[in-house]
């Protein structure tokens, strides 16, 4: 009997662990078997959504200017926006051009900040020497009323957040909607309701650059030390003067990064508001995509990162609460009059406009590279885009559009998300996919996802690596280091636009900007994951005796995997941005369709693929996040 026990005990450990394994094999054998010839998903719900809402967006066009619900809400909501922006942009129009940048650089002076006031004044002198001013002012309009509108509802909502438990948990959901929707799908609903113009073009500003306001606000003020908030209530402070008093001084630091966030989201979606009737640097950007100058493109770029320098270095002085680096009040009543005698000279002179330098076309040298190098690369640069496109995206393509049956997608999908997380991960993955079958964007979705598997395996293979190893080399980490912050600041249409000179229209180029664009993530948190292994363990795989290679490979590599599979996540986030932008080169599937929704009107269909790439972001996130858990050693190991 032990003998019979002693073999039977391993079999049947071997055999449930790889039943599971058996099951997805014959599951996904019978389904292709049983669905073959019936790839596509079947029709018949594909404007179960589109139809409706073109109709809504028919009576909205008829409706806009007769309606209570357009002149009594959303027409009043607009022409607030609309006095604000503009009367932003006249204000900074109206003051001469040495006052803006003197007022700019103030506040940080006010805060003795003095190298934070003089790179405000050097890149707002960048703006007006390369002949971008009147632009560039048109932005900062939107840029200010969007951040603007952004701390005014975001600080108290995460005030509010910080305070209720039951805030926090029903703001989740949404700020996580917020954060892993492209900034593509808000304009269409927003077109509908406002029309085109500078309107829609705030409004999506704010909203997809609110959430990390809120997050770290409720961060900030969560990690106040308990301490802190029991002495001032004990020398009777109310709740109210805790919060302002204790709460938010403390919290200021978190709260400063969490305005930087929102400024840089904001700066990714404001090169985009010109498909919405917005002007400013984005319409200069999408001229130099259209007319293929890189070297024009870099310099609007660059123009656009100056503001939110600006911005950001006036937000950070803003909040500096130690008074030892404040000025004396009459130094700052000086500056205030010096500001006020530069601005009644400037306009008395007439010396408002910045004069002018150079212009943008400065730049042009960089297109006489770009074109160079591909007209001597040529053989190189075509080898290298047929095989991409023909030997690896078409089959991929192919494969899951026209070979594999939808069940088939369906089912692994559900099986991943049971292994992964079990039941409710299982049944969200299978419904994703077929709410996409449903609404007749199966195939253009299937192409976007080999799309991102593409840009994501090119990121992380080059990312992963390079993270390794700056983790491990803090000298090559200050060596990347400038780069990345300029990969990161450029806005991330300006990446397109030497790879279409490059490249030519087509997914190729779109693939080689968004591995660009989406470097940054990949590198700086797989470095933080290595950098943060325990030394402890490092020193004792070396005490017994394990090389560099092993110490890497068994001790470094799986301590750091949770957070090299966060680097993942991110990476994978802004590769579906990036790759919805490159449908504007000629990417196809889902990009395509939405830069046609918005240049068609096309609301029904608009807002299917804004539903479809949602439930794409939200599966790749959703699993992502799963493995990163599983990955994650259990609590107090």
């Amino acid at each position: 009997m032990t003998t019979v026990s002693r073999v039977v005990a391993p079999v049947d450990a071997g055999w449930k662990r790889f039943a599971p394994w058996v099951g997805l094999a014959v599951g996904a054998l019978a389904l292709q078997a049983a669905f073959a010839g019936s790839n596509a998903f079947p029709g018949g719900l594909d404007t179960l959504i589109s139809g409706p809402i073109d109709e809504a967006g028919a009576w909205m066009r008829e409706n806009r200017r007769s309606h209570p619900l357009f002149t009594g809400v959303f027409m009043p909501i607009s022409d607030i926006v609309d006095w604000v922006v503009s009367g932003l942009a006249d204000v900074l129009a109206w003051i001469p051009w040495f006052a803006v940048v003197a007022i700019g650089a103030m506040l940080p002076i006010t805060r003795r900040m003095y190298r934070q006031a003089l790179l405000v004044a050097v890149v707002m002198g960048y703006v007006g020497v390369f002949g971008l001013w009147e632009l560039a002012m048109a932005t900062l309009a939107v840029m200010i009323a969007a951040i603007t509108l952004a701390v005014v509802v975001g600080l108290p909502l995460g005030v509010v957040a910080s305070r209720h438990r039951r805030v926090e948990a029903a703001l989740r959901p949404v700020l996580d909607a917020m954060q892993t929707i492209p900034a593509f799908v808000y304009f269409l609903p927003l077109l509908m309701v406002f029309g085109i113009g500078n309107v829609p073009g705030v409004v999506a500003t704010f909203i997809y650059a609110l959430p990390p306001l809120v997050r770290l606000t409720v961060l900030g003020i969560t990690q106040v030390p308990s301490s802190a908030v029991e002495s001032s209530k004990m020398f009777g402070a109310t709740s109210l003067q805790t919060l302002v008093k204790v709460q938010l001084p403390m919290a200021v630091r978190s709260i400063v990064t969490g305005m930087s966030q929102t400024i840089m989201m904001a700066l990714g979606i404001v090169v985009l508001i010109p498909l919405v009737g917005a002007g400013g640097l984005g319409t200069a950007i999408f001229e130099s995509l259209n007319q293929r100058r890189p070297g024009r493109g870099l310099a609007v770029g660059l123009a656009i990162v100056a503001i939110a320098i600006v911005l950001d270095r006036i937000a950070r002085a803003s909040a500096e609460r130690d008074p030892l680096k404040r000025l004396a009040p009459g130094a700052m009543a000086g500056l205030a009059v010096g500001v006020l005698v530069i601005v009644a000279v400037g306009r008395g002179a007439g010396w408002v406009d910045f004069p002018a330098v150079w212009k943008p076309n400065a730049f042009d040298p960089i297109d006489d590279v770009v074109t160079w190098l591909r007209d001597n690369l040529r053989g190189v640069t075509r080898a290298m885009n047929d095989f991409v496109v023909a030997d690896v995206y078409l089959p991929l393509r192919d494969l899951l559009v026209d070979v594999v049956a939808w069940p088939v997608v369906v089912f692994v999908t559900g099986w991943i998300g049971w292994r992964l997380r079990g039941a409710k991960l299982a049944i969200f993955g299978a419904a994703a996919w077929l709410v996409i079958g449903a609404v007749g964007l199966w195939s253009a979705t299937m192409d976007t996802a080999v799309q991102v598997l593409l840009a994501t395996l090119a990121t992380l293979g080059i990312s992963v690596p390079l993270g390794v190893w700056a983790g491990r080399s803090p000298r090559l980490e200050s060596v990347l280091s400038p780069f990345l912050d300029a990969l990161q600041t450029v806005p991330s249409l300006v990446y397109l636009i030497p790879f279409v000179v490059f490249f030519s229209v087509g997914m190729f180029p779109g693939l080689i900007a968004t591995v660009m664009y989406s470097l940054v993530p990949g590198v700086r948190i797989t470095a933080l994951g290595i950098r943060e292994v325990p030394v402890e363990s490092v020193e004792a795989a070396e005490t017994f005796g394990a090389t560099p290679r092993q110490i890497l490979l068994r001790v470094r590599l799986p301590l750091a995997a949770p957070t090299i599979m966060t680097a993942v996540n991110q990476v994978i986030m802004m590769v579906i941005a990036m790759v919805i932008i490159a449908g504007l080169a000629g990417g196809g599937a889902l990009g395509f369709l939405v830069v046609e929704s918005l240049a068609r009107s096309k609301f029904g269909q608009g807002v299917e693929v804004g539903l479809a790439l949602v439930l794409l972001a939200m599966l790749l996130d959703r699993f992502t996040e799963a493995a990163a858990d599983r990955l994650r050693p259990p609590a107090g190991s």
